[in-house]
């Protein structure tokens, strides 16, 4: 039997609030009539939910709104607005167009697609399914998600918003990208991520297997790729630190460096690592290692020190304390106990300039020149010439020495 319509707004406050969905709600009286359509329809609804200390957890305004009779946990609301509230005060904002919201437990479900404003990061969060957790202060986010903040960009299939630790934690299939000058040619994908926003880092493969790998996209830094287990981004001063495994490519020239510990000044267009490191320029047959080193990427120049190159086609192998080596111009210079070595060549000094292709060789200080075929042993101050056609010039207090061989009767 149909109810008096002056009982009706009774009843669908005892409806909501007995089923345990809001503390209280304001709306208009339904149509249509809930028995003959099956549910039931509200206009301009508020819902506030509070937790066991009388603290409001979400505060919502929905034009219109319905629930079945037979499912009335969960609202199907039109043109959604509202406030999510942690610890008293209002941690995010929220507007929908069309979503069905629901709750359990102290935790409110949102499906359909949401924009949530971050107030205290000044950035915006769109997802096709939401929940928070108001009682954590955490808002989780997934399907068709996207972050927006100054700071940062984020795409994820799950993303954690932590308002009380000011942290932003994101899972599987991670992209980031920076809007900063500096950074905006680039991309940094993981499959786990996390954003402390107070000191504003981005800690990437810190909560699980997958690695680290940053792209260069576009500009000057298509084509550079940098892989690793972990890797810290400094946003303030963007600096990345990668460590576990590191592996560096850079396109122009084709240069590959492998370390343990790889720290890239993005703005200054630097990496340095303070632990050994290794590398190649395969194009010209060219190997190196040092305990420590600094690539100068827009001057294609490296800084080793403790280093040793070797050069395949010309057969030479160069030691020293320190190395400043052009790269496209396979130019190095040395010093300190500097070494060089080829067959039946070897030449030792305090500096050196040596230009690999024509094996030529520029020595200072302290020189020692031996040959073996034939057996040559000369010392002096200075020495010029080219290595590959045992043509050396020693001179500044030069002393010799030359076998002479004696025939007996």
């Amino acid at each position: 039997m149909p109810l008096p319509r002056p009982f009706l707004p009774l009843c669908l406050v005892l409806a909501l609030t007995g089923c345990g969905w809001v503390d209280q709600w304001v709306g208009e009286e339904p149509s249509p009539e809930p028995e003959i359509t099956g549910e039931v329809k509200l206009q301009n609804l508020t819902l506030r939910q509070t937790n066991e200390k009388g603290e409001l957890l979400w505060l919502l305004q929905a034009v219109g709104a319905r629930y079945r009779d037979d499912d009335r946990q969960q609202l199907e609301i039109q043109n959604l607005t509202g406030e999510l509230k942690a610890a008293g005060k209002t941690a995010y904002k929220v507007q929908a167009k069309a979503v069905n919201v629901r709750q359990r437990d102290g935790q409110l479900w949102i499906e359909g697609r949401t924009t949530v404003t971050d107030l205290q990061q000044k950035g915006t969060i769109v997802a096709d399914q939401l929940v928070w957790q108001g009682d954590r202060g955490v808002l989780i986010a997934q399907k068709n998600l996207q972050a927006r903040y100054p700071q940062v960009n984020v795409t994820a299939k799950r993303l954690e918003a932590d308002s009380q630790r000011q942290e932003l934690r994101a899972l599987n299939a991670v992209q980031v990208t920076s809007p900063a000058r500096d950074a905006k040619d680039l991309r940094l994908n993981t499959e786990s991520l996390v954003w402390q926003q107070e000191p504003n880092r981005l800690l990437a493969g810190v909560m699980g297997q997958g690695g680290v790998t940053v792209l260069g996209v576009a500009g000057d830094r298509q084509g550079q790729r940098l892989q690793a287990q972990r890797a810290i981004w400094s946003i303030g001063d963007q600096v990345v630190t990668l460590e576990g495994g590191v592996q560096v490519q850079l396109p122009n020239p084709v240069l590959r460096i492998e370390g343990e510990t790889v720290r890239w000044l993005i703005p200054q267009q630097q990496l340095m690592s303070d632990r050994p490191v290794r590398v190649q320029y395969p194009t010209q047959g060219i190997q190196g290692q040092a305990n420590r080193g600094v690539f100068l990427i827009a001057e294609n120049r490296a800084i080793f020190d403790n280093a040793q190159i070797k050069s395949q086609p010309q057969q030479a192998h160069l030691r020293a304390q320190r190395l400043n080596w052009w790269i496209p111009q396979e130019r190095v210079e040395a010093s300190g106990q500097v070494e060089i070595q080829r067959p039946n060549v070897h030449l030792r000094t305090a500096q050196l300039i040596w230009r690999i292709p024509q094996q030529e060789v520029e020595a200072q200080g302290g020189v020692f020149y031996r040959q073996n075929n034939p057996r040559i042993q000369v010392q002096g101050q200075r020495a010029k010439g080219w290595l590959d056609r045992q043509e050396v010039i020693v001179s500044g207090n030069v002393r010799s020495e030359v076998p002479v061989q004696l025939r007996l009767p």
